[in-house]
């Protein structure tokens, strides 16, 4: 199968679970297919508006729950009759009640390659890791999280220096052709099934607010991957350099650099047009690309000598300071 048809089997009557652009184009492709999208569940809040738009393009009719689970949506969702329900980036985990509004279950896509990788974020958790290649699986959803059986499985390369957006475009071009191909062979009787090994599979959690601070002891290796793992479209990697907060964009580690203990965080060298090589926890690293808020990005230049990050026992003793000067004036 290639995902550009239904060959000598039935077509499917589907309810689409998705947000973004890899839900879009997959509804289009399952169009094109020969499948019938009966109906899209949209995000209560949307990342962005393309499968709105391509519900309207392709005239299918749209629900927005904020509760998956309540009474009316699943009523509304039973309407529809679908056969099959497939879920491609829903934020909601679709429950018994949920899963058996279809007769053929749910099937989810997944940017990891379960059992591993398991979760959320988990292009962002493959860069950190330092992965060379990233999963897509297709599975059947069952009342646990990422745990259903496999029904098909492909992997991505991710280069040295690949950025979170340069993967997520590879995924996003990636994955639609895997629901066709999945969604086609469900709908012809040739799909199988693997159960997932439970004990061997790991799990991430989203991915929150101060999670992209940098550590200048951690080594130069993890902070490289970090980088580039939370770069465009993610926030950004984050430092300190005295009062202002910074944001690092690009950064480059070369495992053959020299690995010897001096002071975290301090910039030891400079490379023009190219950066500041800062001191890690190992070895160094290149710092590329960096912006202020409310600036422009840069190239930074900064003199050898200027450190970066917080120095927390300076810090605890400043606001000692601090503290102690208060209660002095109070009293």
């Amino acid at each position: 199968m290639d995902g550009s048809g239904v060959t000598e089997s039935r077509s499917l009557r589907l309810a689409l679970f998705g947000d973004g652009a890899w839900a879009a184009d997959t509804l289009v492709r399952l169009h094109d297919a020969g499948h019938r999208v009966a109906v899209a569940v949209l995000r209560a809040r949307p990342s962005d508006g393309a499968l709105g738009e391509a519900c309207t393009s392709c005239g299918v009719p749209v629900l927005a729950p904020a509760d998956a689970s309540a009474p009316a949506f699943l009523a509304a969702l039973r309407g529809y009759a679908p056969d099959l329900l497939l879920s491609v980036s829903y934020n909601q985990i679709l429950k018994r009640a949920a899963l058996d509004c279809a007769p053929l279950g749910a099937i989810n896509l997944h940017a990891g390659k379960l059992p591993f990788y398991r979760g959320r974020n988990v292009i962002n958790w493959a860069i950190i890791n330092g992965e060379t290649e990233i999963g897509l699986t297709s599975h059947h959803v069952d009342e646990g999280i990422d745990t259903g059986d496999i029904i098909a499985q492909r992997t991505l390369p991710i280069g040295w220096t690949d950025t979170y957006g340069e993967v997520l475009a590879r995924v996003v071009a990636a994955l639609p052709g895997l629901a066709v191909d999945t969604v086609n062979a469900i709908a012809d009787g040739s799909a199988t099934r693997c159960p997932q090994a439970h004990v061997a599979g790991t799990y991430f959690g989203g991915r929150e607010n101060g999670d992209e601070w940098l550590d200048w002891s951690d080594s130069s290796e993890h902070l490289h991957n970090k980088v580039r793992a939370i770069t465009h479209p993610g926030p950004g990697a984050r430092t300190m350099l005295g009062s202002q907060e910074l944001t690092i964009w690009r950064a480059y580690f070369d495992p053959n650099w020299p690995r010897y203990i001096a002071t975290p965080g301090q910039v030891v060298g400079r490379e023009h047009g190219r950066g500041v090589l800062v001191k890690t926890g190992d070895s160094t690293l290149l710092v590329q690309e960096v912006q202020v808020a409310g600036e422009a990005p840069l190239v930074p230049a900064w003199r050898i000598g200027t450190r970066l990050g917080v120095n927390v026992v300076a810090a605890l003793r400043a606001a000692q300071d601090q503290l102690t000067a208060l209660e002095r004036r109070r009293s």
